[in-house]
């Protein structure tokens, strides 16, 4: 499942897409980019036995006590089968 920065910002639970951008621009999220005819996308599924979601919750800290959603494209996926 391949989304663009402001969509795997809301499935996250980010307010912006600007901390995706400050992750990829630390090179935090170089694993899970891709870029498909000029425009950039991230793979929110398991890459090296993590998700995204996963990966940036054990890498980023939040000083406020913020963590992303632990979103989960497979169950996400069949939750609209079940619709």
């Amino acid at each position: 499942m391949w989304c663009s920065f402001s969509e795997a910002s809301k499935l996250l639970g980010y307010k912006s897409r600007s901390t995706l951008y400050q992750l990829k621009n630390k090179g935090l999220l170089d694993d899970y980019l891709e870029e498909i005819e000029g425009k950039t996308y991230l793979y929110m599924r398991k890459k090296n036995g993590k998700t995204l979601a996963k990966h940036i919750r054990a890498n980023v800290f939040d000083r406020n006590g913020f963590m992303c959603n632990n979103f989960d494209p497979d169950k996400y996926i069949e939750s609209l089968r079940e619709l």
